[in-house]
């Protein structure tokens, strides 16, 4: 079967979660969006993500399968959100949903918001510098969970109402709060950075 490629859009940022963004203290578990660390590039290897620091450290993504507290399986080794996304968080919720507080690792720049069939079998990334392209299938959406829910509703220090916590956690499933993806076999590390093109793989 043929596979075609249309154009996305570009990488408007990179990051990583050197360690988890949920947290735990004595009042409970708690969302910080700070434990984020934007870079200048990362490395998508068929492990996972990893990245170099500004302060020169090498450091893993907490989903990469060798970074010893990951949990959970493996098909959520790279993560990809959409400004469009955040556009409608931001309407929601408030300024405080800035691009890239989900912790996906990268943030597509693209206008109309994008919903699991809109993927094909996943995207391609060219490094603008070679023009290699990366290959990532397209595993699932990534569900929001409680803390995030919170954290958008600025109510991490109240009890929200569940009909409300339904609601949010509604909104923002389906994709809104980004895709998880994987290295398709066979590739070589690749290097992402901002400015890197994009696109759809579809199959004919």
């Amino acid at each position: 079967m043929a596979e075609t490629l249309r154009e996305l859009g570009r990488v408007k940022l990179v990051q990583v979660q050197p360690s988890g963004l949920i947290i735990e203290t004595p009042s409970g578990y708690f969302y910080d969006a700070s434990r984020r660390l934007e870079v200048d590039y990362i490395e998508i290897t068929p492990l996972g993500i990893e990245a170099t620091t500004p302060d020169g450290e090498h450091v893993l993504d907490i989903h990469h399968i060798s970074h010893p507290d990951k949990a959970y399986d493996n098909d959520d080794l790279v993560s990809i959100g959409f400004t469009s996304h955040y556009e409608a968080m931001r309407a929601r919720f408030g300024e405080h949903m800035v691009d890239g507080t989900a912790g996906e690792n990268i943030i597509i720049d693209y206008e109309a918001e994008v919903w699991s069939e809109d993927l094909g079998k996943g995207i391609a990334i060219e490094n603008q510098d070679t023009g290699h392209r990366t290959l990532l299938g397209l595993m699932s959406f990534a569900a929001p969970c409680r803390e995030f829910s919170l954290f958008a509703t600025q109510s991490q220090h109240e009890r929200l109402p569940a009909d409300r916590l339904k609601d949010t956690l509604q909104f923002l499933g389906d994709g809104r709060r980004g895709f998880l993806l994987v290295m398709s076999d066979a590739q070589e590390t690749a290097l992402v950075r901002r400015g890197d093109s994009v696109f759809v793989v579809d199959s004919d």
